[in-house]
């Protein structure tokens, strides 16, 4: 699967360099996803802040993150490209949207909060890391054949989450300090993988400020839906810190990463975008330790390294240029 979105995903004009299949990634696609995964790791130690020093619970937070982003970026797609540049192409793209709003933006936000709840903010920041994992299994899933390298970088991934986790460390196995938190957490992961994996091809077709847009729409319509059914109403921030904190979630991690993830994905091959999956984790525990009082044990900050090598795992090395007379 990877193979194939890399080679659709070529600009016309631009040629493979001989002797390999790499092919030149603009500026403006590594500053998107830089950006994007900057913004999510500073997100979890603000979340964290929000669910534990606030009132409102993990469904609201979500609910509003996006009722409050989606609007920003139609009124910055209407006045840039136009309201009919918006819109979905067809059925295929209206029901895109509107599953993988279910899936990748409500889902997904649903079990991130609740697992803030009761983790770190350095744990639920691994539902990332897991993501290139789990689009790897996807892949395998999918029919894609899995490589000895692939395979290596799915095991050392999983060994650096355990040490993150600190469900191993020194002393060895500690399996029951992982929690239903951080089940959470992986299952949101794994929404998130089907969102970049499925993702990619309303992204490209509809444009990554449209698609962010109407996802984001979908996702807190479908979470304020889910709360109205089970008879408790969506809450809304009350305080300076909760506006704050969804002021924060609404614009950065929210509005600029979709956007950033979404604008990536044209030019930055599946594989690459992966790989940025790994830094999150990385910005969060940095944040947390810096502005929030958080701490991260030795064992946990070898667990990021390992997570990050593991990453590096992934990327296929480019084929040797042939050299001759």
């Amino acid at each position: 699967m990877i193979g194939e979105e890399d080679r659709l995903a070529a600009k016309p004009g631009i040629a493979p360099e001989s002797g390999s299949r790499r092919r030149i990634i603009p500026a403006a696609g590594w500053f998107w996803a830089v950006a994007a995964v900057f913004f999510w790791g500073v997100m979890f130690p603000v979340g964290d802040l929000l669910l534990k020093e606030g009132s409102m619970p993990p469904a609201s937070v979500g609910a509003f993150r996006y009722l409050l982003a989606a609007p920003i970026l139609f009124a910055v797609g209407i006045c840039t490209r136009g309201w009919r540049a918006m819109l979905p192409h067809g059925a295929r793209d209206w029901f895109a949207v509107s599953a993988l709003g279910l899936v990748g933006t409500a889902l997904m936000a649903q079990f991130l909060f609740e697992a803030q709840r009761t983790i770190a903010p350095v744990n639920a920041s691994l539902m990332e890391a897991y993501v290139p994992m789990q689009v790897l299994v996807l892949s395998f899933l999918g029919g894609t054949k899995i490589s000895l390298r692939e395979a290596a970088s799915v095991a050392a991934g999983f060994a650096g989450s355990l040490l993150v986790l600190k469900a191993l460390d020194g002393s060895g196995f500690r399996l029951g300090a992982i929690s239903l938190g951080d089940l959470m957490a992986f299952l949101s992961g794994l929404c998130w993988a089907v969102y970049t994996a499925w993702g990619r091809g309303a992204a490209k077709r509809m444009g990554g400020l449209a698609f962010a847009a109407w996802t984001m729409l979908w996702g807190g319509v479908w979470l304020a839906l889910g709360q109205f059914a089970a008879g408790k109403p969506p809450v809304p921030p009350a305080t300076r810190l909760e506006w704050g904190c969804m002021a924060f979630l609404a614009i950065f991690p929210t509005c600029i990463s979709f956007l950033g993830w979404n604008e990536a994905q044209k030019d930055v091959s599946l594989a690459h975008l992966s790989f940025m999956e790994y830094f999150p984790p990385v910005v969060a525990a940095m944040t947390g330790v810096a502005f929030f009082g958080e701490t991260v044990t030795r064992w946990q900050w070898l667990g990021l390294a390992v997570i990050l090598w593991s990453a590096r795992l992934q990327i296929p090395r480019p084929a040797a240029r042939k050299t001759g007379a």
